[in-house]
């Protein structure tokens, strides 16, 4: 059977023993026609939740009408990725279930052949599941594309901006700075962005409402919230590089 191609593939996960609200379980069906195009089918559930007070819940961030259905016509980049995921992926007979009780498994139907499989790095679908299912948001209108804003401004008033809008739909990445004449960013390289923007937390009770007025250097990360980007005053090493290495990454694109 080869695995470079499909008919249908089914991306099935069960995030397993996490308590709610975050628990939950998905699964992505996404089929191929005659003429290559794409439809789709998610469901999204989160479990458990009656144990919890509405309170609790938007708490957390989350809201009660986080579940979701869709079903509709997908960009054909996606059969793209897909397969080329696809072709690098090793894979294995059995998958074991993570620590934490979670599950992932993939069944492939094509020409006419099924099979379940497990990837050997259930991350890297786990990845490529999320972002299907935020192409999927923003197909049915659950949420606007992601937009990304950073901020920076020195001691004498100098200031400079960027935007970034991610559309996970169209796999398409727009650029708007104060200085900067680029409009787009490759898919790939805005992928690794958003790796390393959201490798720091983020907590709201630390957030501006509004963009500080004072100098600084000040991200957005697409929650309604800026957060200064700065190290805490017990950060190890490490830490204070990382962020410093933000910076300048974000202020190449300014």
């Amino acid at each position: 059977m080869s695995l470079a191609s499909f008919d249908q593939i089914t991306l099935d996960y069960n995030s397993g023993l996490i308590p709610p609200p975050f628990c939950h379980k998905y699964k992505i069906v996404v089929t191929k026609n005659d003429q290559d195009k794409l439809k789709v089918d998610l469901s999204l559930e989160y479990l458990d939740r009656d144990e919890l007070t509405e309170e609790e819940i938007f708490d957390e961030g989350f809201s009660m009408e986080d579940d979701f259905v869709w079903k509709g016509d997908l960009p054909i980049v996606w059969g793209q990725e897909i397969e080329k995921r696809l072709t690098a992926t090793n894979w294995k007979k059995k998958g074991p279930q993570g620590k934490d009780g979670s599950a992932f498994k993939i069944k492939l139907q094509n020409k006419g052949t099924t099979e379940l499989l497990y990837p050997d790095i259930n991350k890297n679908w786990e990845i490529l599941a999320q972002e299907i299912i935020q192409a999927v948001f923003e197909l049915g209108k659950k949420e606007a594309p992601l937009q990304i804003k950073f901020h920076t401004q020195d001691k004498n008033s100098q200031m400079q901006h960027v935007e970034f809008t991610f559309y996970f739909a169209y796999q398409s990445i727009e650029l708007n700075s104060t200085k900067s004449r680029q409009t787009k960013m490759d898919w790939a390289a805005g992928q690794k962005l958003l790796k390393y923007i959201f490798n720091f937390d983020y907590y709201p009770e630390n957030g501006f409402d509004e963009l500080p007025k004072k100098s600084g250097n000040y991200i957005s990360p697409g929650d309604g919230f800026w957060y200064e980007l700065t190290p805490l005053s017990n950060s190890g090493k490490d830490a204070i590089e990382r962020i410093e290495k933000l910076v300048d990454t974000l202020k190449g694109y300014c």
